[in-house]
C-alpha cells in the first residue's frame, strides 16, 4: 500500500509538473520590464528557440538577436489592432527539464500588462499558452518516435529470437527423427547381419566342399 501511494503521488507531482503555465509578471529581457513568463516541460533551450523562433515569426515582424535576447520589431497581429508593436524575448533551461521563456510585448512607449492593456495582455496570454502547448507536444512527438523506433527494435530482435528458437527446435526435431530413423536402421543392420552371416556359412561350407572335391581327384 505504500509503494502504491508513493507512486500516485509521484504521478500527481509529474502532472503537475508537466504543465504549461503562463505568469504575468517583470521578466529581464534586455532590462527588467513588464511581461510575460512561459514554463514549457519538455524540449531543450536549443530546440525551444527553434520553436519559438517560428512562432515569433509568424507574427509578421522583423526577427533578429543579440547574444540570448530575441528581437521582434514591427509585429502585427491582426487581433492585437492596427498599431505595431515590438517583442523582447529569452530562452532559459529549466535544470528540471524544458525550459522558462521570458517574453516582453513593447506597444509604442508603454510594456504590455493586464492593467493597462487588458483585452490585449489576454490575447499573448492566450499566444503564448497555445505556443507553450504546441512546443511540448512537439518535443514530446519526437521523445514518442523515439521510442517507437526503439520498441520496433525491439520488436524485431525478439522476432529474430523466436525464429532462431523455432529453428533450433526444429533442428532438435529434426536429429531426433533422424536418431529414430538410425535405430531403426540398425535393427535392420542386425538382422541384415545375421543373415549374411549365414550365407557366409553356408558359402564357406561349399568352398570347403569344391577344395575336397579338388583334393579328391587323383
Amino acid at each position: 500500500m505504500k509503494k502504491l501511494t508513493t507512486l500516485f503521488v509521484a504521478l500527481i507531482a509529474f502532472g503537475t509538473y508537466a504543465q504549461v503555465k503562463v505568469d504575468e509578471k517583470k521578466v529581464n529581457v534586455d532590462g527588467t520590464k513588464e511581461g510575460f513568463y512561459l514554463t514549457i516541460p519538455y524540449g531543450t533551450q536549443k530546440e525551444l528557440e527553434k520553436e519559438l523562433k517560428d512562432e515569433l515569426k509568424s507574427w509578421k515582424g522583423s526577427y533578429s538577436t543579440s547574444g540570448d535576447i530575441i528581437k521582434v520589431d514591427d509585429c502585427k497581429l491582426k487581433e492585437m489592432g492596427e498599431n505595431t508593436f515590438d517583442v523582447f524575448a529569452k530562452v532559459e533551461e529549466n535544470p528540471d527539464g524544458g525550459a522558462f521563456i521570458s517574453v516582453a510585448v513593447d506597444l509604442g512607449g508603454a510594456y504590455l500588462n493586464s492593467s493597462d492593456h487588458s483585452a490585449q495582455a489576454k490575447i499573448i496570454n492566450t499566444r503564448l499558452y497555445k505556443f507553450g502547448v504546441n512546443a511540448s507536444k512537439n518535443m514530446v512527438g519526437e521523445e514518442i518516435k523515439i521510442e517507437e523506433k526503439l520498441l520496433k527494435e525491439q520488436e524485431k530482435e525478439l522476432k529474430d529470437l523466436e525464429k532462431e528458437q523455432e529453428k533450433l527446435e526444429k533442428e532438435i526435431e529434426d536429429y531426433h527423427k533422424k536418431i529414430e530413423e538410425n535405430k531403426k536402421a540398425i535393427e535392420e543392420s542386425k538382422k541384415n547381419q545375421e543373415t549374411k552371416k549365414g550365407e557366409i556359412k553356408t558359402q564357406t561350407e561349399k568352398l570347403k566342399a569344391v577344395e575336397k572335391k579338388k583334393a579328391d581327384i587323383k
